[in-house]
């Protein structure tokens, strides 16, 4: 099922469903007797590539998702940083084996454990092979000045589903090693650090194994942008990618509608 949704997000993205339609313009246009349908079809999948690609339309389809930050507290057990991909490639530096959306959200949770060196530093995200994306950003984070006894990995977590129901599983060991009441779990609220576009999903996740951590959202892609330079009136591979993301969280929202 894993396999099956993640060719289905693909399948699903934006680029995809247009090239989808430039292709199916073509064959019409070129090998049947509807020339102008298959016309239509091509103009109206460049436009909508064009569009997709400009930043108001990307920047409105993601501004409601992203949420701005509430005021931390200070004592808190955990800080939980969400996995956002990544490759296993020991040949690179670590910062090149996660992905820039990885780091972000690892640098901000390195800040904030800063600010709270009492709570543990939490990873999270596997790989397909190889070391999986909690390893990785385990070791970037000592290199960063975490001490190892301050991290603890999610390593085996595939989708923000499974981080929940690791870190639910995770701090129920915790809570019991430290011979704490059953109430702790419900009442310790840790932080939590993702995509701003990803937060909303991710509370709900998390929310439904009974945990309601702290937003603390990073990674904003709806910034503050008006038409002041050429390139502000041209697509960009950039709000492509935003819009990409934005689609990607409607998409997971869906599913998970779905399958209540």
């Amino acid at each position: 099922m894993f396999f099956f949704t993640k060719l289905a997000g693909a399948l699903l993205k934006p680029l995809s469903l247009v090239l989808f339609g430039l292709a199916i313009g073509l064959i019409i246009a070129g090998l049947t007797r509807y020339r102008r349908t298959g016309l239509t079809l091509i103009g109206l999948s460049t436009l909508t590539l064009a569009l997709i690609s400009w930043w108001p339309v990307a920047n409105t389809l993601i501004s409601p998702l992203e949420s701005r930050t509430p005021a931390l507290p200070t004592n808190v057990p955990a800080i939980i940083v969400l996995g956002g991909g990544g490759v296993n490639a020991p040949s690179l530096p670590l910062t090149a084996q996660l992905s820039t959306s990885s780091v972000t959200r690892l640098t901000e949770g390195i800040r904030l454990w800063r600010q709270r060196p009492d709570a543990l530093l939490i990873t999270s995200g596997a790989l397909s092979r190889g070391r999986s994306q909690a390893a990785i950003a385990a070791d970037l984070a000592k290199q960063l000045g975490v001490p190892a006894a301050q991290i603890k990995m999610l390593p085996t977590a595939r989708n923000t589903e499974d981080e929940a129901r690791a870190y639910r599983a995770l701090h129920r060991d915790e809570v019991t090693s430290a011979d704490a009441t059953p109430d702790t779990i419900d009442t310790a609220r840790p932080i939590l650090v993702t995509s701003a576009s990803h937060m909303p999903r991710a509370l709900a996740a998390f929310r439904k194994m009974g945990i309601d951590p702290i937003p603390a959202p990073t990674a904003y892609r709806a910034t503050p942008r008006y038409f002041d330079l050429p390139s502000d009136f041209a697509p960009s591979a950039t709000d492509l990618q935003t819009t990409e993301a934005a689609w990607h969280e409607y998409l997971g929202r869906f599913w998970a509608w779905i399958r209540q």
